[in-house]
């Protein structure tokens, strides 16, 4: 979800121990915008050529990436269906915190019939009598959208989408068992289309992440140490407190890989980042005013911040009292670190049997044929 408390999408989390110095060289000499002069090597598929590719190019304009030698394509077109599995762009932290979740005995197992008997079962029918059911004859131009995220996610079966009438910006997904997304009117009034679409490919990601369980866990919790913590005083809360920790920890991380996903759906940063600026601003109006170039410049300095574990410790408290502040900004780095110096542009290559194909070697090297970004 973008803002509430029942999906977290806008809330990050640094690594367990990682100090002040490894955050600052994990992001040393990253820039917004990129030099003109900084450069990947990918692998051609066909000829099996080695190419140097002008990075600010391929990431604004992947589609015209070709071969040096061939003229192959390099990379894919927007439109292509990603043969990537959700697991090959998860995020390390996400990874990390469900270990973590999962090492606690029996701890899936009770979370799905918790869920089962609480808010599984009446979710479907609240949204059948409050929600307004998206189709290609209602909302034709949302369904399109989220088909076309769908079918570059390479996700088979299509989940129920709804919208509802909310002043707040939000997105999220829910259902264990038959999946589904909504989006608020607020939100589809305050995005373009583009943008709309990247925001259904975020949630999409938390169902080929099969993040959905701990999602609706996550909240159920939430809700339940309040009402617990009335009950009785908050003497009851603390029986809740180390599982609840636990789960709201991995809710952050997880907003890292569904920004990878929409990402990776997109194929377009620029638009990416743009998202996550639009809802830290928070304003319609203010929105067209952004500077993408100053957001960014920002986010890369906020994430080399020395006061990120009381940032972080900041938001536990916020989150864990139903209250989101996200920081949008942190993950707006940690995604352009990933387009960087990260796996993106070899998982929207052209796939092959010739490794993962990108090459920190020159060797015998062409230079890839590409065209000034527009």
């Amino acid at each position: 979800m973008w803002f509430s408390h029942m999906s977290g999408f806008l809330g990050t989390q640094k690594p367990d121990r990682m100090t002040h110095a490894t955050v600052q060289g994990m992001f040393d000499g990253l820039r917004y915008p990129l030099p003109t002069d900084e450069n990947q090597f990918l692998l051609c598929v066909s000829c099996g050529g080695k190419n140097r590719v002008p990075l600010h190019r391929a990431l604004h304009q992947p589609d015209k990436a070709r071969c040096g030698r061939c003229q192959s394509p390099l990379l894919l077109t927007p439109d292509a269906p990603l043969s990537v599995a959700a697991n090959q762009y998860r995020h390390p932290l996400d990874q990390k915190a469900t270990e973590a979740l999962e090492a606690i005995p029996g701890v899936s197992a009770m979370l799905r019939k918790v869920v089962e008997v609480t808010s599984e079962r009446y979710d479907r029918l609240f949204n059948q009598s409050s929600y307004v059911r998206v189709s290609d004859r209602q909302f034709p131009h949302l369904y399109r959208l989220f088909q076309k995220a769908a079918l570059r996610l390479s996700l088979r079966e299509l989940p129920e989408l709804y919208v509802y009438g909310s002043g707040e910006v939000n997105a999220y997904t829910s259902g264990v068992e038959k999946h589904y997304v909504a989006l608020s009117s607020s939100l589809c009034d305050s995005l373009k289309e583009p943008e709309l679409l990247a925001v259904m490919a975020h949630e999409l990601s938390h169902i080929l992440s099969q993040h959905v369980l701990y999602k609706t866990a996550a909240r159920l919790f939430t809700f339940a140490a309040g009402e617990l913590a009335k009950a009785t005083l908050g003497v009851g809360q603390l029986l809740l407190i180390p599982l609840q920790l636990a789960l709201l920890k991995w809710d952050r991380c997880s907003e890292l890989t569904a920004d990878r996903g929409m990402l990776l759906a997109t194929s377009d940063p620029a638009l990416s980042l743009t998202v996550l600026a639009k809802l830290a601003c928070g304003s319609r109006r203010l929105s067209e005013q952004l500077s993408l170039d100053d957001f960014m410049q920002q986010a890369l300095l906020a994430r080399q911040a020395p006061e990120e574990n009381v940032l972080d410790k900041i938001y536990s408290l916020m989150q864990t009292a139903s209250r989101t502040h996200p920081f949008p900004l942190w993950r707006a780095a940690e995604l352009w670190h990933f387009c960087c110096r990260g796996d993106y542009l070899s998982l929207i290559r052209h796939r092959g049997d010739l490794g993962d194909g990108t090459s920190d070697e020159p060797g015998d090297i062409a230079d890839a044929e590409t065209s000034e970004p527009s």
